[in-house]
């Protein structure tokens, strides 16, 4: 075990940018990772199968660009997100509400030995005998949201410790990031509620990285990389896009016609029409939005988009 206190070259230099930062962290295992790019990905612990599939995939694709995954090794999405990001080469943080001798909740004593034997990293702000209790949990969540450059939500109840995390992230002025979630799960009220205070709602990783300047792995020529969905015959598609476009031009808005006019019958990725037409991702998912509303186009997966 190491004492890093906030005097030391150590120290993670994003939470000398919090209101109340720790005095000392006790900290288990691979050190490094305090200063590396990292993302908190919080969510519920009585989590639904939607919690569990997204928060694989979103963790998978972060960890895997290098980045540290940021979580409270708490039962649930935190559990989740902690151990796919054990595989992978951005690895991760658990930040603990007790002593790290006191691991909390015990069953996830397993997940704590595995996050150390794979490289990684567990903290406390606590002195290592510190025992359990609750309401130092709560106040823990500044450092998860501290330590990172945001703050991934991909589901919430309502008022719960996840929308705790996501609001120190927003006074701490990081990105809050929220999956969106029907109306009426009880899953997805504190992640909607989150959505309408100004989190960023995202369904794609590259999102988070993009909005964080963060270069994925995955990235390539995004114009060059137009990719083929089986059953369409493309010379035919392309074909087609001559034929209608003058019919379709003379129906569709004037504020949607740029974004209209870079999706063809080939499927076209929503980086290579943010990039082409020089709008925000944001901006362009909204436009994107509204086309498929009215029927003009449509969306298929990775975020890809063909006309109709």
């Amino acid at each position: 075990m190491k004492i890093i206190k906030i005097t030391d070259n150590e120290y993670p230099k994003r939470l000398l940018e919090i209101k109340n930062p720790p005095e000392k962290l006790y900290v288990e295992g691979n050190i490094d990772l305090l200063n590396n790019n990292s993302i908190a990905i919080v969510g519920s612990r009585k989590c639904t199968d939607y919690g569990i599939k997204y928060t694989k995939k979103f963790a998978k694709e972060i960890a895997n660009s290098n980045v540290t995954i940021v979580s409270g090794l708490a039962i649930g999405i935190d559990s989740v997100a902690h151990e796919i990001a054990t595989k992978c080469v951005g690895n991760t943080i658990a930040v603990l509400g007790c002593g790290l001798n006191n691991i909390y909740p015990k069953e996830n004593m397993e997940l704590f030995n595995l996050i150390l034997e794979n490289n990684g990293c567990v903290i406390s702000e606590y002195e290592p005998n510190a025992k359990v209790c609750m309401k130092n949990f709560p106040k823990r969540n500044r450092i998860i949201s501290g330590l990172s450059l945001g703050v991934l939500v991909t589901e919430a109840k309502f008022r719960s410790g996840t929308t705790i995390t996501a609001k120190y992230g927003f006074e701490q002025n990081r990105k809050v990031f929220c999956l969106p979630r029907d109306i009426g799960e009880t899953n997805g009220v504190g992640s909607n509620n989150l959505i309408k205070l100004g989190a960023k709602l995202v369904t794609d990783s590259k999102e988070i990285l993009d909005e964080l300047e963060i270069k994925s792995s995955k990235d390539k020529n995004i114009e060059n990389d137009i990719k083929v969905v089986e059953g369409i015959d493309l010379k035919k598609e392309l074909e087609k896009t001559e034929k209608y476009e003058e019919d379709e031009q003379d129906t569709i808005d004037e504020e949607l016609k740029e974004i209209y006019n870079l999706i063809s019958y080939v499927p076209k990725n929503i980086n290579y029409i943010a990039m082409k037409s020089k709008c925000g991702i944001s901006n362009v998912n909204q436009k994107l939005i509204i086309l498929e509303l009215k029927g003009y186009i449509k969306s298929l997966p990775g975020n890809n988009y063909v006309r109709c």
